[in-house]
């Protein structure tokens, strides 16, 4: 028999330039960022994974970790010569204008991310890490090219639970939502000037929860009152660590969904500054 090699993955690093920022709501700002080599960007997904590269604590523009050896050279860079790296997701990518937009919960400047995207301005400079080849072909392409949200072809009905840290995901995903797809969605944010338009091209029942960040069980709550159709076939949950493994304990004990039908990643953890 013979092997069926898997696709190539390519992820490289490039500085990108600020280019727009817009103010969603009193805890989200849209930051758009441009490049030349945006144009050969792609996405896996509606929740794609990148990093971004900020400057290092002793403020010097050092080369940029790059090819398949990245990781290793930015963990042997001394400390203060390093890029701060965080993990955020791509809220949209138009190649055809190299421009790419990421969209930043501010929480003032008890983190790194948080800190520069509340003091960004207009032509300020930061390095990405982006994926140039992934591979759309299997589950497992999928999920090693940096997306999460992997439903199989047969569902018709998804939960998708998110908090404020997973609202630009949770907002792709409801774009890309199938005509013939139903999503019972519970999305948690801090104030109610941060509940936002969630347009789909499929159909979904939206109930938004208001918490402060660090406070996740009206979330579970809302769960628990949510009263689940039998129909569900797949759930995605994504936002602080404690939350997403009650919700996924929830799922598997009482609403009897399979563990393997539960997509969940946690995107920060309660007691440590949301973009640490």
């Amino acid at each position: 028999m013979t092997a069926v090699a898997d696709r190539p993955i390519v992820f490289d690093s490039l500085f990108v330039t600020v280019s727009a920022v817009e103010d969603l709501s009193p805890h989200l700002r849209r930051v758009t960022f441009v490049a030349p080599r945006l144009t050969e960007a792609v996405t896996a997904g509606p929740d794609q994974r990148i990093k971004i590269l900020l400057p290092p604590p002793n403020g010097a523009r050092t080369k940029l970790p790059s090819g398949p050896e990245w990781y290793a050279e930015w963990c042997a860079q001394p400390a203060t010569d390093r890029f701060i790296m965080r993990t955020y997701t791509i809220r949209a990518l138009r190649p055809e204008a190299g421009e790419l937009d990421i969209e930043f919960v501010l929480h003032g400047v008890n983190g790194p991310a948080s800190a520069w995207a509340t003091a960004v301005e207009l032509g300020q400079e930061i390095g990405m890490l982006l994926p140039f080849a992934v591979d759309t072909t299997s589950r497992k392409g999928l999920l090693n090219s940096g997306v999460d949200y992997v439903p199989p072809a047969s569902s018709r009905h998804r939960l998708l639970v998110a908090d404020e840290t997973a609202l630009p995901a949770l907002t792709g995903i409801l774009e890309q939502l199938p005509a013939d797809v139903h999503a019972t969605v519970l999305a948690q944010v801090p104030d109610q000037r941060d509940i936002r338009p969630m347009p789909t091209p499929g159909t979904a029942d939206v109930v938004w929860v208001t918490a402060p960040a660090d406070e996740s069980i009206p979330l579970l709550e809302a769960l628990k009152s949510a009263g689940l159709a039998e129909s569900l076939d797949f759930a995605w949950v994504a936002g602080e660590s404690a939350m997403i493994k009650a919700v996924r304990r929830h799922l598997v004990n009482v609403v009897g969904l399979p563990k393997a039908a539960i997509s969940f990643q946690g995107y920060w953890k309660r007691g440590e500054a949301i973009d640490d």
